[in-house]
């Protein structure tokens, strides 16, 4: 979270509006890919058993990209902020949409587990 807020916090908002379809065009469908990769690996290698909702939902946690070395290199030789704002605006939609399908898939599983209480919100 500390990071999220530095990022919003130094985020230039006009080009982050201008830039914003890019942005969705490579955070949402890449993370949403990285997790049903990853879950299918999970699924169909690990010996563990799990449900097909339990390796989404460990593919939600592993799938979101933290590039925080990438952000300093960027300050550090000067690049153009219009590249700053990709990088950053990409991380929080990564973010984003990484708690999104963590929550849902979580929930799928909560659900999948019949115990009362859990997952009765979806």
């Amino acid at each position: 979270p500390g990071l999220i807020f530095k990022d919003a916090l130094y985020l230039n908002f006009h080009l982050f509006k201008k830039s914003i379809w890019q942005l969705l065009i490579f955070a949402f469908p890449m993370v949403l890919a990285g997790t049903a990769l990853i879950a299918l690996i999970t699924y169909n290698i690990f010996p563990y058993g799990w449900s097909f909702n339990f390796c989404m939902t460990f593919g939600s946690i592993l799938s979101a990209t933290d590039p925080v070395a990438v952000a300093a290199l960027l300050e550090a030789v000067g690049a153009p902020p219009r590249l700053k704002v990709h990088i950053s605006g990409e991380s929080l939609l990564n973010d984003g949409s990484a708690m999104v399908f963590y929550t849902i898939f979580s929930g799928l599983y909560l659900l999948e587990t019949g115990l009362p209480g859990l997952g009765e919100d979806y």
